[in-house]
């Protein structure tokens, strides 16, 4: 039977929540527990890896369970190794949210973790500490013409804006914050700053590869995308967005209407020239190496490896494929399908990845661990040995 792929999201959370996720959470759980832990746990909510000074690497988890009046957080930081417990866990405990917010955690390009707590409470750790720090009263006394009543609601960017916290204010206002930088702004201004730096005066560019959407009036197939290199400039100390480009054919009717505002990417494809100068990228062409892909998008990055994932085919339902590239070569280091890794459920849907600078975590369907891998696509860490329940529509 043939199930719509929108209904597939859908129909896979409830085989999740009703029948995988009570025998994983428990599984994960007891393997980094320790057995002389009594402190009441609850659910997995959000989980982040990082390495200690020592090269260690190490896995937090955010745990949450809930009383009448209270949503208790507990967290747990362990040595993926030793599997040992490190230091005593911290425990937070808030008002119990009117609605369900699950806990959001985020690894910072400076080695600091973010985590969310019912979206109305924001903490920081530094990487030399071993506990998380409120930030709220400190973001408001350092904003305090903008966030002086306190602040409602926070949410983190997108992955394209990897500093970004997005903010609102009690009084209902709507500001981009980055912290690192120093720069708060009203949210419906960060896109046009960002385009409108000077970036002439940028003496620094990086390098690098992102998929770009298929905006062409011929050969309209699935979901087509193409993976594309290019120089980006930058200024030290400023926060990062990296651009989601367009690839035009040739042969569309406003590219040949006015070919001269379009730049060639690969044979018969283009890319807008106002869009590259929005964005401060001086050179760009098409990964050679990688060819037309379908839904492609970057789940992470580290220094040296860039994961990607995507469809193998236009009309393949929720299977997708996994691959790691060279950051430097472009070269392809590794390729597997989600049809061969049963810890990632449902064929690899609602997959997320977080980059360490050895390799990557992968989470699964409601934010369950499931592998750390290493940059050449080994697996170090395996959280979900279970045997993956068949997704709708096989056999």
């Amino acid at each position: 039977m043939n199930i719509p792929r929108r209904a597939i999201g859908p129909l896979g959370i409830a085989l999740v929540v009703f029948f995988v996720l009570p025998l994983l959470v428990p599984a994960t759980v007891r393997l980094l527990r320790p057995a002389d832990q009594a402190e009441e746990l609850g659910e997995v909510e959000a989980s982040a890896i990082y390495q200690g000074e020592d090269g260690s690497l190490r896995m937090l988890r955010v745990m949450k369970h809930s009383t009448t009046q209270d949503d208790v957080f507990v967290l747990l930081d362990n040595d993926l190794q030793a599997r040992q417990l490190l230091g005593q866990p911290q425990r937070i405990v808030l008002p119990r949210a009117q609605l369900r917010q699950p806990a959001r955690l985020r690894s910072e390009a400076d080695g600091q973790l973010s985590l969310l707590l019912n979206d109305r409470h924001w903490w920081l750790r530094q990487p030399a500490q071993t506990a998380f720090e409120p930030m709220d009263a400190a973001l408001r006394q350092r904003f305090a013409a903008a966030l002086g009543t306190g602040v409602s609601r926070y949410a983190f960017g997108e992955q394209r804006e990897p500093g970004l916290l997005e903010v609102t204010s009690n009084t209902g206002d709507r500001y981009a914050l980055y912290w690192a930088s120093g720069e708060l702004y009203p949210w419906a201004e960060r896109l046009q700053r960002w385009q409108q730096r000077p970036w002439a005066q940028y003496q620094q560019t990086v390098s690098r590869i992102d998929y770009a959407d298929f905006d062409t009036d011929v050969a309209q197939y699935g979901l087509p995308t193409m993976l594309l290199q290019f120089a980006q400039k930058v200024r030290p100390g400023e926060f990062e967005r990296w651009p989601r480009l367009s690839v035009h054919s040739s042969a569309d009717q406003q590219v040949r209407a006015a070919p001269r505002l379009y730049q060639p990417v690969s044979d018969g494809f283009v890319v807008s020239r106002q869009a590259l100068r929005d964005a401060g990228i001086t050179q760009i062409a098409a990964v050679a190496q990688v060819p037309v892909q379908f839904s492609g998008e970057v789940l992470a990055r580290n220094a040296d490896r860039v994961l990607m994932r995507y469809d193998e085919t236009p009309t393949t339902a929720a299977e997708v494929v996994l691959q790691i590239v060279d950051a430097r070569s472009l070269q392809l280091v590794w390729r597997k399908s989600s049809r061969d890794m049963p810890q990632l459920l449902l064929d690899g849907a609602q997959l997320a990845a977080q980059a360490w600078p050895g390799g990557f975590y992968l989470t699964t369907s409601a934010n369950l661990p499931a592998l750390v891998i290493d940059n050449a696509g080994q697996t170090l860490y395996d959280f979900q040995p279970q045997k993956r329940l068949p997704s709708p529509g096989e056999d």
